[in-house]
């Protein structure tokens, strides 16, 4: 990282002129921007309207020592990030300590070197720039972070689906905001993305499918590789849920499970479809295999007909009456078609639970 000097603004607080006026040389030497200030508190002022990026600042000065300026300067929000060196002619290390202590990043003592002054100046320019940079890219990932949970969370509520996390060694599961809402717990109830035991889902299961979902989490916890699937019934505030859960396993060094991962989908809609469709198929099988035998008799009879009217020598029958049975046969076989038209649209109405 290249710190360019020009664009660079340092602030020196020292009471004596002639410090001033050293270090405004070997800095303007180096090509940085140089504001100067007797008094601790005309600096202050003077940062608060626009901030340098780095302050130069004497300890013994009247009115206001260097190590006043500096408890004041970070106790501004805007003035706190400003690197501060405190410049010194008292060389001890209590002074130093001190000076550390009030929040500077450095300590040079006098009389200045002005290579050790700028090469310290430049370091600390660059670990600024450091920060800011690490700062600028820590709020974009967590903004990146803010969408894509944002969007995960939306895609969740289009699918219907919610994550969660269990951790095996307590039993703790953090459920997502959508499994909140899929599982029916309210905000009062279970206070989303915070763990919760694991009792409070399993109490939710429906009696009748309790033990097969207990087999079934004992089976994956024996055998993590095939991870956890299983469709059953909850029950919450009086409603009853059809979910499909799937989970998988992260595993320690012996291959156990410490922590799984899942979803929870609810499916009573497509469950309910499902299972209405099921019940059209059983109806149409009975209406086909019934009306199927209720149509051979009548069809059975009207072949006969047609073979007797083919038959020239058999005159047991007249013409008109073998016309007659025609009729009314066809007329049964027409009653029996419509009578499973009705039938089968019925199934269908859209408006109709079958």
């Amino acid at each position: 990282m290249t710190i360019t000097a020009g664009n660079h603004t340092i602030m020196t607080v020292d009471d004596t002129v002639e410090n001033l006026n050293l270090l405004e040389d070997m800095l303007s030497g180096a090509g940085f921007r140089v504001v100067q200030f007797p008094r601790g508190t005309l600096a202050i002022q003077a940062a608060l309207r626009n901030p340098p990026d780095l302050m130069l600042l004497d300890v013994m000065m009247p009115v206001m020592d260097g190590y006043e300026v500096c408890r004041r300067l970070k106790a501004h929000e805007r003035l706190r990030d400003i690197p501060v060196i405190f410049v010194s002619a008292l060389g001890d290390a209590e002074s130093k300590v001190r000076a550390f202590s009030e929040g500077g990043v450095d300590y040079v003592t006098k009389p200045f070197q002005e290579k050790e002054v700028v090469a310290r100046i430049r370091i600390h320019l660059e670990l600024r720039q450091a920060r800011h940079q690490l700062m600028n890219q820590k709020l974009l990932l967590e903004e990146t972070v803010r969408e894509r949970t944002y969007d995960l969370q939306q895609a969740q509520k289009v699918a219907n689906i919610g994550s969660w996390k269990l951790d095996v060694g307590d039993g703790m599961f953090t459920l997502s905001g959508q499994s909140c809402l899929i599982l029916g717990f309210r905000q009062d109830d279970v206070p989303c993305d915070r763990p919760i035991p694991l009792s409070r889902w399993m109490e939710r299961i429906h009696p009748d499918d309790l033990q097969a979902v207990n087999d079934a989490w004992k089976h994956a916890l024996e055998n993590p590789l095939d991870g956890f699937h299983m469709v059953y019934r909850i029950r919450s505030h009086g409603k009853l849920t059809w979910i499909r859960e799937d989970a998988r396993f992260e595993l320690n060094a012996g291959n156990r499970p410490v922590r799984a991962i899942g979803t929870v989908q609810d499916i009573t809609e497509r469950k309910n479809h499902l299972e209405a469709l099921e019940r059209q198929n059983r109806a149409l099988r009975d209406i086909a295999w019934t009306q199927s035998h209720v149509v051979r008799a009548p069809l059975v009879r009207l072949m006969g007909l047609v073979a007797v009217l083919d038959d020239a020598g058999f005159t047991a029958m007249e013409d008109e009456d073998i016309l007659r049975e025609i009729h009314r046969s066809a007329s049964e076989l027409d009653s029996i078609i419509r009578d499973i038209s009705r039938k089968t649209d019925s199934l269908f109405k859209p408006d109709q639970t079958p």
